[in-house]
């Protein structure tokens, strides 16, 4: 393989980048095996951190700095003949927590083939492609190849910072127990009113105990062919501990869903949502915003039979 050297890199082309880009790439690796998205603020910490790189005003020049790397891999994946995720897509907008939709086109190996006609077809895209980042095995191999040293990733409790108190995982319960009537209803009100979530897809009428691959069983699905939408039940009885299981239960049936889209060859834009006829508390709805879950409450009488 031919030997990598940074000045074929078109971003690095300024005495500043030069030497700030060869240094980004094991921050955003660290990053990457860390599972979390990072903002350019972040990144321009991080270089002053590391490798003491002075702090620029101008927080939109490190998007130059993540897109240097962008260009490293896509040579590497020309060498390698096989795509690598882009790892410039978990450098995000502070705001919106997006990255911007430039990384496409930065990296178009990766992205070849998809279909990115609409902006709802390239958020889906851009979304793949930061969990491709997340679980890609290799990234010590590309360090190792574009001769890049590897930092540590973080371990253990992540230090609390204001509202990023660390929230108390819930009480889980062995076993399940008779469902009631109430729950019974919930679901049934929920699979025959799709107008109530047409933020997801323009659906009909769901299904009910619909049969995920993992054997997990949905209360409420729905599919249009297009998009796919999971649907957790509570009850206005159910306990908080309850409530907030419902939270993982409805990450869990995203990842599902969407993972399910991927290997049948659909565009993975699946959603899951936690439906309850009642609000939850300040600590779950803390939970629900840092785990990005959509929630719903639907009227009391949807668990009326």
């Amino acid at each position: 393989m031919e030997k990598f050297d940074w000045s074929m890199v078109e971003f690095a082309r300024t005495k500043w980048r030069s030497e700030v880009i060869p240094d980004a790439l094991p921050i955003l690796i660290r990053w990457a095996q860390e599972g979390e998205a990072h903002s350019y603020s972040d990144l321009a910490q991080e270089l002053h951190d590391n490798y003491g790189h002075d702090i620029k005003p101008r927080k939109d020049l490190y998007g130059t700095v993540a897109g240097g790397v962008a260009q490293a891999l896509e040579w590497l994946s020309e060498q390698w003949g096989k795509p690598i995720p882009p790892l410039h897509t978990i450098v995000v907008n502070k705001a919106t927590r997006h990255p911007g939709e430039g990384a496409i086109t930065i990296s178009p190996a990766y992205f070849a083939g998809k279909k990115l006609d609409t902006e709802d077809d390239r958020r889906v895209h851009l979304r793949e492609a930061m969990e491709d980042v997340f679980t890609y095995q290799d990234w010590d191999r590309v360090a190792r190849a574009l001769g890049a040293t590897m930092l540590a990733p973080a371990s253990g409790p992540v230090a609390e910072v204001s509202s990023n108190a660390p929230i108390p995982l819930p009480k889980v319960q062995q076993g399940g127990g008779t469902e009631s009537a109430e729950h019974r209803a919930l679901k049934r009100w929920v699979a025959n009113h799709p107008e109530e979530f047409m933020d997801y897809g323009d659906f009909t009428a769901g299904t009910n105990e619909k049969l995920l691959s993992s054997g997990d069983q949905l209360d409420a699905h729905f599919d249009n062919g297009k998009h796919r939408l999971a649907v957790e039940a509570k009850t206005s009885k159910c306990s908080e501990d309850e409530l907030q299981r419902g939270v993982y239960q409805a990450v869990k049936y995203r990842a599902i869903v969407r993972a399910e889209q991927k290997a049948t060859r659909h565009v993975p834009n699946g959603e899951a949502v936690l439906v309850c006829t009642r609000a939850p508390n300040a600590e779950t709805r803390a939970l629900i915003k840092r785990l990005q879950v959509r929630f719903q409450q639907v009227p009391a009488e949807a668990e009326q039979e």
